[in-house]
């Protein structure tokens, strides 16, 4: 399964993906360097809303990949 879209912040610590599955569903990862951790899979906008939220990163901080 492909994402339909891919962003990161603009500091290069996390990188959502969003997926078209029968719902909507993003996955999270947290990223250092070469590595990155599991994904975190946030279902709807609402979920993703509220992460972006809890970690102070508004949408003018996310950069498509």
């Amino acid at each position: 399964m492909d994402p339909s879209a891919v962003w990161r912040d603009k500091n290069h610590k996390w990188r959502i993906e969003a997926y078209r599955a029968p719902d909507l569903r993003f996955a999270v990862f947290a990223t250092n360097g070469t590595t990155e951790s599991a994904p975190l899979w946030l279902f709807g906008m609402a979920a993703l809303a509220r992460w972006l939220m809890t970690h102070a990163i508004s949408l003018d901080d996310l950069e498509q990949d």
